[in-house]
């Protein structure tokens, strides 16, 4: 059976007593009235039609310019959003096609998301070793013809259910440079435990090709073949299992760690096809994960889910403040006492969020009742509204009256209705439970960004758009920013400040953010362990709030960009139009820049140029001039 949820989770259930729970906890039948916690404001949020994202990918994802790498879709009846996703994660220019001629046409050609003897006509496969050979590079997914063999260095291919792992070979190709760490050369595909998992090939390799990575049988799980000036790569694993699948969190507990830990089970697979386009394309271009030219980024959230936590948030706030940064602080809007707390978003702990909100900190939505039946939540009608919407927790993880509608659009009515001049687009499950429908409440509602996973358990680092009903179809207009640190498990995380400085480096190296969740319910401990991280952040690693690193990756994702090439082989010339605001934005080039003419600043590695802000619909040309005319 597949995993379809995230398994249980450790919150600050931890620290409190039996006898404080007993103390606060009051029956359901007492009803939601405490001090004025009937009579809150709450904004109209509307609830809006599924917008559903049917478009041909395609047209999705069209041909602009010659650097981008072709995704010739070989099969229409199989989608390309795993690797889609890879793509857009890495910012590396692609399109996909279903016309081979148009393909061939560009270096770099991803084969996706299978090849038989079916998917090339007579002469094509000579075409692509021509291709080759003079230069150009292919990407090969799941190929399985023989007639594909001799292009890939395969003599032989074997398809299995029963693989669940995959060595590389480390330094044996350029594609591997940044797979070094222990746990991105060894990378579970799924626990032994199921007696089956997702289909994968494994190669039986010729003497003339080079086997970058092996299964646990012994069979190659990814080929390289020379061929004149270019070679061509063969993956026996589908980026819809090895990157989409985590991402939706339908793996089979292919997860080392669950939380404050190192776990690029999904992002080796991104790595690679970076690595393979800035090796295979000497004039590759990307767009960097990272604002400003950093290597990566803090981010700093706090759950205020305990009615004795609101005044500790403002103890964090004032330190964050006296260290130039900010946080996202995700507040419990609880107006209903139930079996598990009294209601507490009223009177002092209201003021104090609006004093969050009016010291620079960003506020998200950490639902009502933070359930921890949450993902079992029905989906509800959208009709629910305050003070209507009554939900009740009735034990450790069963509730009445809730819904996934409920407890997203309620609490996003009375932030708005009660913080004036905030608006609600991020949201947090309680105790990271997450319901299949979440990301079609969230977009129906409003929001744009979510923190319900953690890092560890999906596998992966980096954001990404989450897909609907948390299947592999297509994209919600949802970004999710998974969790890489928390404060809920033991030792206290005073202690594990070494620890979570050597994760926050390893993400680094990658260009991977870090999500920080520390519980504000007391202000001594928590505090000084967070003061420590912030001071000891590895160089090129800043710190900031999630909800601006969320608007600076939606901009980035949604960036209209195209560099073509000039009549002087030595310049390029790159174009950029922005949807929406965006700061900090970061190109990178393979080749070493001798200097840029427009309104952007050349960074001392001379390979990186850092744009000024774009304003919505901005738009901006510079021309780069390289060394030597290279």
């Amino acid at each position: 059976m597949q995993q379809c949820c995230p398994r249980e989770y450790k919150k600050k259930w931890i620290f409190l007593s039996a006898a404080l729970i007993a103390a606060t906890a009051i029956a359901a039948s007492c009803g939601n009235d405490r001090d004025g916690a009937a009579h809150l404001r709450a904004a109209d949020v509307p609830v809006h039609a599924l917008v559903q994202s049917s478009a041909d990918p395609t047209i999705a994802f069209p041909e602009l310019f010659p650097l981008q790498i072709a995704v010739y879709w070989t099969n229409p009846n199989e989608g390309v959003l795993g690797v889609a996703h890879a793509l857009r994660e890495m910012g590396i220019p692609f399109f996909v096609t279903r016309d081979f001629s148009r393909a061939i046409q560009h270096r770099l050609i991803i084969i996706y998301p299978s090849a038989d003897s079916t998917t090339f006509a007579g002469g094509q496969i000579e075409e692509l070793m021509r291709h080759v050979r003079s230069g150009g590079s292919l990407f090969a997914v799941n190929a399985v013809a023989r007639s594909l063999g001799a292009l890939f260095g395969f003599s032989a291919v074997t398809p299995s259910r029963q693989r669940y792992q995959v060595d590389f070979s480390a330094g044996s190709d350029p594609a591997l440079r940044y797979l070094n760490r222990p746990e991105e050369l060894q990378v579970p595909l799924g626990a032994p435990k199921y007696g089956q998992i997702f289909w994968t090939n494994g190669y039986s390799p010729e003497e003339t090709a080079a086997v970058l990575a092996h299964f646990e049988d012994g069979s190659a799980a990814v080929l390289r073949k020379s061929w004149g000036k270019g070679a061509a790569y063969l993956c026996g694993v589908s980026f819809h299992d090895v990157v989409l699948r985590n991402q939706v969190n339908r793996d089979y507990d292919a997860e080392r760690h669950y939380i404050n830990a190192f776990e690029p089970g999904a992002d080796v697979w991104l790595l690679l096809l970076r690595a393979w386009y800035e090796t295979a394309e000497p004039a590759a271009v990307r767009i960097s994960t990272i604002p400003g030219g950093q290597m990566s980024v803090v981010l700093l959230s706090h759950d205020v889910d305990w009615e004795y936590s609101f005044t500790p948030a403002l103890s964090f706030a004032k330190t964050e403040a006296s260290l130039q940064t900010r946080s996202t602080f995700f507040i419990q809007t609880k107006y209903v006492s139930d079996a598990n707390s009294h209601a507490f978003f009223f009177g002092k702990n209201l003021a104090d969020v609006r004093g969050l909100f009016s010291s620079g900190h960003s506020i998200g939505s950490h639902s009502i009742i933070h359930s921890r039946g949450f993902n079992k939540f029905e989906l509800g009608t959208g009709g629910e509204e305050y003070p209507v919407y009554q939900p009740r927790g009735t034990g450790f993880d069963t509730a009445t009256g809730g819904s996934v509608f409920g407890e997203v659009r309620v609490s996003k009515q009375l932030l708005d209705g009660e913080i004036s001049g905030q608006y609600t687009d991020f949201f947090r499950a309680g105790h990271l439970r997450v319901p299949p429908t979440l990301p079609e409440a969230l977009q129906r509602c409003g929001y744009r960004f979510d923190s319900s996973f953690t890092a560890d358990d999906v596998l992966s680092n980096f954001p990404y758009a989450l897909p609907l009903g948390l299947l592999f179809e297509e994209d919600s207009a949802i970004y999710e920013f998974p969790v890489t640190i928390d404060d809920s498990e033991d030792p206290p995380l005073a202690q594990r400040v070494d620890n979570a400085l050597e994760v926050i480096r390893a993400n680094a190296e990658n260009g991977a953010p870090n999500v920080v969740l520390i519980h504000p319910t007391e202000s001594q401990g928590k505090l000084l362990a967070e003061e420590a991280l912030l001071r000891r952040l590895p160089p090129g690693v800043m710190a900031m709030d999630m909800e601006s690193f969320a608007r600076f990756w939606r901009a980035r994702d949604h960036l209209q960009w195209a560099i073509r090439t000039t009549g002087d082989q030595g310049q390029m010339e790159l174009e950029v139009t922005s949807d929406e605001q965006i700061e900090g934005s970061t190109f990178e080039f393979q080749r070493e820049i001798a200097g840029v003419k427009g309104n952007a600043k050349l960074l001392p590695d001379r390979r990186r140029i850092l744009l000024p802000t774009l304003e919505t619909k901005g738009r901006m040309q510079i021309r780069i001039q390289f060394h030597n005319g290279q």
